[in-house]
């Protein structure tokens, strides 16, 4: 399927985990106050307003329904960033596909005359300079880039513009995974170095990842389809999130200063937006069922652990052995 970045790119890669786009009824999101970002007396004024929301939304993210919010954003828009993800949240709770005004244009589709965007950061990007000033380029002869800030762009959702129709399918959620999402799955553990076995696990547990050499994640062999889905998708949300490193594995515990609850939360939640961008009903375990005190996490690990979603998913599209689903 199409998908556009956050420069308004076009990329027609279509991955196995890149699903449809699913709409739910606006609002369905949440109703908070939605900022506007207009009448401000320059660029540098609006990216500061939009700062100082971002970090108001980050503190609410802290609560389970808006931290399920902004995972419902994040399964729409992984392509963005965190905090352009939130951003897109708090303005337009209902968004299913964004781009700018010229994208859409190309698309053969036109905004209507007036509608409000949505107010992203943009980084501001400089060739980069060695000590005596001149351009720097890297070994292929290409100018190197850096970036020395952040300015606003405006981007639009689909339900904003009228034309041409995207060549896309809408659908609801399924209780079974569709036509190749498991072999997916065991195919983006096994790319990792993973095997992978299914037994009969005693206790409750529905799977686990072992997180020294040899490497396998293990799946409890009497799950059903949609749970075994479920269940692989949060094994490969731990290793694709980076808990099975060395000093990883030394956090894992739920004593004084260990991380196994924001672990969880963290593969929990890929689980669950990986799960709903296939088409399947994801059944989240609430973040204060995995961690006492969630609530009271400090704003600063509430957008580590986003961040590290962010990332963990944009390195999962981006696998090579992804093929096209018929």
């Amino acid at each position: 399927m199409a998908t556009i970045d956050e420069q308004g790119n076009i990329h027609d890669r279509a991955g196995r985990f890149d699903g449809h786009v699913r709409t739910e009824p606006e609002g369905a999101l949440g109703t908070l106050e939605r900022p506007t970002f207009t009448g401000y007396a320059s660029v540098q004024e609006k990216v500061e307003a939009m700062r100082a929301e971002l970090a108001d939304a980050v503190d609410r993210l802290s609560d389970d329904e808006e931290w399920n919010r902004f995972l419902d954003t994040m399964g729409k828009f992984h392509r963005y960033s965190f905090q352009n993800q939130v951003l897109i949240m708090i303005q337009r709770p209902g968004a299913t596909r964004v781009a700018g005004f010229q994208t859409w244009k190309s698309l053969g589709r036109s905004v209507r005359k007036g509608e409000k965007g949505i107010a992203i950061l943009a980084p501001k990007v400089v060739n980069a300079k060695d000590d005596d000033g001149n351009v720097d380029l890297d070994s292929n002869g290409k100018t190197r880039k850096k970036v020395v800030g952040f300015t606003s762009a405006t981007v639009f959702d689909i339900s904003q513009t009228e034309g041409e129709p995207l060549p896309e399918g809408y659908h609801s959620f399924s209780e079974e995974p569709p036509p190749g999402f498991t072999d997916d799955l065991e195919s983006a553990i096994a790319a990792q170095g993973y095997t992978i076995s299914y037994e009969e696990l005693s206790g409750g547990k529905q799977g686990y990842t072992t997180m020294s050499a040899p490497h396998r994640v293990v799946i409890d062999s009497t799950l059903a389809p949609g749970e075994r889905a479920r269940t692989l998708a949060h094994e490969l949300g731990h290793i694709m999130c980076g808990h099975t490193g060395e000093e990883e594995t030394r956090n894992y515990s739920t004593d004084h200063g260990g991380k196994r609850g924001e672990m969880e939360v963290e593969a929990e939640s890929f689980a669950y937006v990986l799960c709903r961008m296939n088409g399947m009903q994801a059944h989240q375990r609430t973040a204060s069922e995995y961690v006492a005190g969630w609530q009271a996490f400090e704003p600063d690990a509430i957008r580590s652990v986003g961040e590290r979603l962010s990332k963990a998913f944009k390195r999962t599209m981006e696998l090579p052995w992804q093929n096209a689903r018929e």
